[in-house]
């Protein structure tokens, strides 16, 4: 039978060559040993850590560990694979699975601990890429199902949208071809056949506007533009609208303000969308306004209205294509989702950015756009895809504006 110095040879042999970083410390906590894996590990010699509180390689934030594990072994109790973090000498965090043993006296009172400490920082770096990667690849089915759903929505709502008018064409000519049919029905038919024929061609158009924008091919022909006339075309075209809705439109249009740099028909269709999306979401009897001043080396447009509001979580998608806040064909308020969708590509065409705001869900909304004016060093330039853009400086469109 081996002596018990040659057990203890032995013992310390394994020790020194051991793969794992193994410690031993006092119940205070003072190392008294410290094996070549663990100078690998944490970066110290033995000579720099042995007499040092075992704090020196545990991190400030998790100092409480260590009392917890000297309460666990002063009571007898060893720890098992604890997974935790410890600092190396240059400052770099280590995982590590930690093993601590109590080490008795012959009389089996606890003296000391054992402690071994295995990097699995390699393990723990794998795992989490692994799960960032499992995150990734479920946002992305995530997004994905949402785009089959929106697509499968949009066209439920498109083909709502087409046939609406085509029914009210189909039947007021069913009616007309009524010869004996009264002068003043036949007015009323040839007034809603002419309606909703312009309804539906607006919404082809605005589809070709947005097929136009995703492949490029959308052109502008920029000159000086003074906004005052553009703004003044697109109230006479949304004034029926709001008249029918007793909605009041009033204007403050300054006189003064700068002329831009633009395609004159692309900014009042911007203007005239954010006043139809107005004038759609204002109860009867409500108000619009719209200013137009200078800021700066901007020009500004401002729509307020007395409308509904943005529901909180429609507000950051309220600018994509084909996002409303109500998709289904029974909804109150009709149309594709596309118009806004137009303006902040219209806008950015332009050298601006469109935003949008609402107060509350009963607080007024305001629509906000601005471009640089033309004497301000804007320049047009060849976008890509041959779209033109308007460069030399920010320019910025914002827009408060209802799904």
């Amino acid at each position: 039978m081996a002596s018990p110095d040659a057990l203890a040879g032995h013992l310390a042999s394994i020790v020194q060559s051991a793969d794992d970083a193994i410690i031993s410390k006092t119940l205070q906590g003072i190392i008294t040993s410290w094996n070549p894996a663990a100078e690998k590990l944490f970066g110290y010699t033995a000579d720099e850590a042995v007499g040092q509180s075992i704090l020196l390689i545990i991190p400030p934030e998790r100092h409480d560990e260590e009392a917890q594990i000297l309460e666990q072994l002063r009571r007898g109790e060893a720890i098992e694979h604890f997974e935790t973090v410890r600092v190396e000498k240059g400052g770099a965090r280590r995982h590590i699975s930690l093993t601590v043993s109590p080490i008795r006296n012959a009389r089996g009172e606890v003296i000391g601990a054992s402690k071994v400490a295995r990097d699995i920082t390699d393990r723990v770096r794998g795992e989490r890429e692994r799960a960032e990667l499992l995150a990734r690849e479920q946002a992305a089915r995530e997004e994905a199902e949402a785009l089959n759903r929106s697509k499968d929505q949009f066209l439920a709502v498109l083909s709502h949208e087409l046939r609406t008018p085509l029914n009210a064409i189909y039947g007021w000519a069913r009616v007309l071809s009524d010869s004996q049919l009264d002068p003043k029905l036949r007015a009323r038919g040839d007034d809603a056949i002419f309606r909703n024929a312009k309804a539906q061609l607006q919404l082809v158009e605005d589809l070709l506007d947005v097929s136009r924008i995703i492949t490029g091919n959308m052109r502008l022909e920029l000159r000086p533009v003074g906004l005052k006339p553009v703004i003044e075309t697109a109230l006479d075209a949304v004034r029926p609208a709001a008249g029918a809705k007793d909605v009041e439109l009033r204007s403050t249009l300054d006189p003064a303000a700068k002329t831009v740099l633009g395609a004159p028909e692309r900014l009042q269709q911007v203007v005239w969308n954010l006043l139809m999306n107005a004038v759609k979401f204002t109860p009867r009897d409500g108000r619009i306004e719209i200013d137009l001043r200078n800021a700066g080396s901007q020009v500004e447009i401002v729509v307020r209205d007395t409308g509904e509001g943005i529901a909180p979580e429609m507000l950051p998608h309220v600018f994509e294509r084909f996002r409303q806040g109500d998709t289904s064909t029974t909804r109150v308020h009709g149309g594709l989702g596309i118009g806004l969708a137009l303006v902040r590509h219209l806008v950015d065409l332009h050298g601006g950015t469109v935003t949008a705001a609402s107060r509350d869900r009963r607080g007024r909304d305001v629509h906000r756009a601005s471009a640089r004016g033309a004497g301000d060093g804007a320049r047009p330039v060849r976008g890509r895809r041959g779209s033109r853009r308007i460069a030399g400086g920010p320019a910025r469109a914002g827009g408060r504006r209802r799904p």
